[in-house]
């Protein structure tokens, strides 16, 4: 199962607003650089410098909203041997196998997979900016532990294989 966290109209309005500021940090970092290393009499070299940083840091952001440079999927998928997710563009993404999963504890802002070893890892349900999604995410993962017969919240269900018909 694979759970996109924003849709394609979202992620269209999100690449509009990053094109906008975009422009707007590049045209003003641009301005600022023109007027503070060519127009004055003095030049200002720091002021000169924070705006050229301004002004590439507007570019990329016109390259990430015209899709010159590819923005990541915010995503969670579910497969019978992985969970991958990344909740945010920047983030990296994180896999576990479910081999490696001991238990499951689901909270109303968290899931937190105890791992065998002692470690933990958590996938926080408040970085989901739609709380349907983050219910479809938590129960999704609810069903998916129950059907391995993964512990969840500290209860083990024996899930019986399904039979093949002779």
């Amino acid at each position: 199962m694979y759970i996109s966290l924003y849709t394609a109209r979202q992620l269209r309005k999100i690449k509009d607003r990053l094109l906008w500021l975009g422009l707007f940090m590049a045209s003003g970092g641009g301005s600022a650089s023109l007027y503070n290393l060519i127009l004055i009499d003095e030049i200002r070299w720091l002021w000169g410098i924070a705006a050229i940083i301004i002004v590439l840091a507007g570019l990329y952001l016109v390259a990430l909203g015209a899709d010159k440079v590819p923005l990541k999927n915010a995503f969670v998928a579910i497969s019978p041997v992985t969970i991958s997710y990344r909740l945010n563009f920047y983030n990296k993404e994180n896999r576990l196998n479910w081999n490696t999963i001991a238990a499951v504890q689901l909270s109303d802002h968290c899931v937190l997979f105890d791992l065998y070893g002692g470690q933990q890892k958590s996938l926080l349900l408040s970085d989901i900016e739609s709380q349907n999604v983050a219910s479809q995410v938590a129960l999704s993962l609810q069903l998916a532990a129950l059907e391995r017969n993964v512990a969840v919240n500290g209860v083990r269900f024996n899930v019986p294989k399904p039979v093949a018909d002779i």
